[in-house]
This record gives C-alpha cells, sequence and structure tokens, in this order.
C-alpha cells in the first residue's frame, strides 16, 4: 500500500544561522525510514531582512519549496495558514518555529502514527538545546557561540540522537516523556483535520503569535473523538535564536496571557485530553526523563559543580542583586510552569496589603533593613515572608498574634493580614495591637 504523503510547513524570520541545520535534519540522508518522494518541505520566509532562496539549500537532498509572504506580519499565523494553502500532502506538519533542529526519524514516526485513524493528530515533545531552560541559561552566559562549539563537536549531523544528551525538555514538555504536554514545534494532521480545525487562530497577532501554538494543540484536543498522540524517541531541539516567544522577556509573555485572555476570556490550561504514546527509544531514555513511569529505579543525583560556581558568586553580590536574581528566577519558574495566574493573584494580594490601614510602609521598612536594603516592596515582601519570618505589619496589626489564636489560619499558610482583610473582619475575628492592653488577651 502507498504511504500518504507528508507536507512540512517551515516559518522562518531572521533565522540564517538556524536555517541551514534545521533544513538539513529534515533532509536524506539524515531522515530515516522515509523516501525524498514521501514528504516536502515548504519554507515560509515571515519578512527576513536577508530572505532565504531555494539555492542557499541546493546541496540538500530534499524535496523544498521557498516561499516569502508578499505582507509579513509579527504573528506567524498567516504566514503559517499561507503555507497549508499551498501544501500538497495528505498529511501536514507545522514547525512554527524555524530554528528547530529534527531527530532522525521525525517524519517517519509521525507518518507511521498518523496512519492508524484519521482523527489522529501527532507532535513530538521539544527540547532545549544546552542543559537549562534557555530564559534561565541565557543569564548564566548560554549564548550562540557557546551552542556552535557545542555542536560542532557532538557529531549531530551523522546521529542525530547524540542531541538528546545535548539538551532538556522545553517549558511545555517537562518532565517526563509520559507527562501532557501544552504544545509541540512538529505538529502532523491530516489535511482533513486541518481543515476542520481552521488552522492557526488568526486572532493571535502578538510578535512569534504568542500563545497561538499553545491554543492549536488544546483546540485539536477539544475537537469531537480525535486522539492526541505523541512521539517516544523523536523531538525537535530549539537553537538559541532570541525568538520573541522563547526567549522573549517576562513582560512579553505576559503579554502573550493577556492577550490568550482577550480572545476567550478565561486563562490558557494545558488540556487533559488522555494522550496515546507511539514510537521507540533508539538511544536510552535519560533516566530523570523516565522518573515518574519508573519511580522504582533509584535516582542518584550527580554532584554539580557550577553550584559551588553560583554559591561563590551569590555571596559577593549585594541584598538588591540578590533580590532582582531572585525575583527573575522565581518569575521564570511560575511562568515556565504555565502558572501565571499566580502572579497576577500575588500582585492583587499585595495590592490589598498596601492599601489596608493595618499595613505601614514607611514603619515596616524602618523595622526590617533587608526591605529597604534589597530594595523590595514592603508589601510584596510581607506577603511573601510575613509567616515564615515572623514579621508585623504596623504597630496596628499584630500579625504573629493572629495566626498563633486562630489556628485554622496558621494551617492555611495564608498570610495574616490578607486574611484578615479579605475573611477575618466580616467574620467578626479579634485583632490587636503590638502595643498590648489588657483587654486584647480575652
Amino acid at each position: 500500500m502507498m504511504k500518504p504523503k507528508v507536507s512540512i510547513i517551515v516559518i522562518s524570520y531572521n533565522m540564517n544561522r538556524e536555517l541551514p541545520r534545521t533544513l538539513l535534519s529534515l533532509s536524506l540522508p539524515y531522515q530515516k525510514d522515509i523516501k525524498r518522494d514521501d514528504f516536502e518541505v515548504i519554507l515560509i520566509d515571515n519578512g527576513s531582512k536577508v530572505p532565504p532562496t531555494a539555492a542557499d539549500f541546493a546541496h540538500l537532498d530534499l524535496d523544498l519549496r521557498v516561499l516569502s509572504m508578499d505582507n509579513p506580519t509579527k504573528s506567524p499565523v498567516p504566514a503559517i495558514n499561507f503555507g497549508l494553502k499551498q501544501s500538497a500532502g495528505e498529511i501536514i506538519g507545522v514547525y512554527i518555529d524555524g530554528a528547530r533542529i529534527a531527530s532522525p526519524r521525525l517524519i517517519a514516526s509521525a507518518r507511521d502514527a498518523i496512519s492508524y485513524n484519521q482523527r489522529a493528530f501527532v507532535g513530538s515533545r521539544g527540547r532545549y538545546l544546552g542543559n537549562k531552560f534557555q530564559r534561565v541559561a541565557i543569564v548564566e552566559g548560554y549564548n550562540q557561540q557557546v551552542e556552535d562549539e557545542m555542536l560542532a563537536k557532538s557529531g549531530w549531523e551523522n546521529d542525530g540522537y547524540k542531541l538528546f544528551d545535548l539538551s532538556v525538555f522545553d517549558e511545555s514538555s517537562a518532565p517526563t516523556w509520559f507527562d501532557p504536554v501544552a504544545e509541540s514545534n512538529s505538529l502532523f494532521m491530516w489535511r482533513s483535520l486541518w481543515d476542520e480545525l481552521g488552522g492557526y487562530s488568526e486572532g493571535f497577532t502578538s510578535p512569534g503569535g504568542g500563545l497561538v501554538n499553545l491554543d492549536t494543540w488544546k483546540r485539536a484536543c477539544e475537537l469531537p473523538q480525535t486522539i492526541p498522540t505523541l512521539l517516544l524517541g523523536e523531538a525537535t531541539f530549539h537553537q538559541v535564536h532570541g525568538g520573541i516567544a522563547t526567549n522573549g522577556s517576562l513582560e512579553k509573555v505576559q503579554e502573550f496571557y493577556n492577550e490568550y485572555f482577550s480572545l476567550y476570556n478565561k486563562e490558557f490550561e494545558v488540556p487533559n485530553s488522555a494522550i496515546k504514546f507511539v514510537g521507540t527509544f533508539v538511544t536510552p531514555a535519560i533516566q530523570r526523563e523516565l522518573a515518574e513511569l519508573f519511580a522504582w529505579q533509584a535516582i542518584t543525583p550527580k554532584p554539580i559543580g557550577p553550584r559551588k560556581i553560583r554559591r561563590a558568586i551569590t555571596s559577593r553580590l549585594s541584598l538588591n542583586q540578590r533580590r532582582i536574581i531572585n525575583e527573575l528566577l522565581r518569575t521564570i519558574r511560575l511562568v515556565c510552569t504555565f502558572r501565571i495566574k499566580e502572579i497576577k493573584d500575588e500582585k492583587a494580594a499585595a495590592s490589598e496589603i498596601a492599601a489596608s490601614e493595618f499595613f505601614k510602609g514607611q514603619w515596616f521598612a524602618e523595622q526590617y533593613p533587608q526591605v529597604r536594603a534589597g530594595h523590595y516592596d514592603g508589601a510584596m515582601y510581607y506577603l511573601r515572608y510575613g509567616v515564615s519570618q515572623r514579621l508585623q505589619p504596623s504597630v496596628n496589626f499584630d500579625g504573629v498574634w493572629y495566626i498563633e489564636r486562630y489556628k485554622d489560619v496558621a494551617a492555611s499558610g495564608v498570610n495574616p493580614l490578607l486574611h484578615y482583610i479579605r475573611h477575618g473582619k466580616e467574620e467578626g475575628r479579634r485583632i490587636r495591637t503590638l502595643v498590648v492592653n489588657p483587654a486584647d488577651e480575652l
């Protein structure tokens, strides 16, 4: 039986460094178990300063078309939907980010996995080159030069599976092979399913598309009787290139979530659809990436030298510098785990505390010198550390006494003043000042 033809849409924007690797990884003989006539690659350039041409990649054994958008936009969505219309395959895969190297059997595995059912769609997990989430790695010195040197030494062109040893799962794919994903950067569907889905949503106009790739995976999961399928042992590997969606500022990421909320009037949530897993591990999977499935296996972490280096560096930083780094890393953790709502909720709670008659910012900063030395927002500092450090918001409210008197509040771990503002006052709970009167003890 003749197998269905596959079209792969690759979107590029100022990726002259990254595209040669990406397209090499989609060509023969790098791609295994598939013939040249079985697939095509359509490269859509979305307004690069130096647009790629077919001649740039004529040396590759690849059925390639290179097209450019006449009216490029900051969002790749119009380019993707244009590519879908240009494709000839019965199965269409979308690479929203052209900076991703494919593993050697990505195309063949996706085609085989999707062929068993017309309602199936297939994704692969994404990985970052380097040993950390790239937002964190960049702060610590990872860059294109470091990456180029690493790849040059690896020999990945002859064995792409070596890239698994040089990478980690990205935020949308972590922490193990058997967890749900928020998106796939190589998303394959039957043409009929792409038509039913309506392609990528044109409402996402942010640079880089914002959360449109996550939205597309989620909408596909929510179509009637679809079968979300993830490949085992195959992946795409993200090259660092300063992309908006992957390496942009946290403020920009916040804008993406705001855009999603404006379109759907709800926060983004990772779909919890049942996933079908298909594939083979050509090379042994890293043990920690199977840890949740094989929990019985003892995992002994190896000593990590950089931690000692980081401690030594941290000891030389000022309190304000430590605060800035800690704030950045904390926000990165929340964003990377799609807990953006926690950031909003925390800001709202700190605002409530700051506006309360029982919080005095100047007094608080005078009582706790670390607040002023670290340039902390007083209300935010009290919200986060008021319980653990037994801090007082003002002489008018004894927070330590409040949680000692009300065990349910202590058990909940909530900030005492925030609890009183939101619940305690209405419930008629007693408070006392730091200047103790006998009547306050009753």
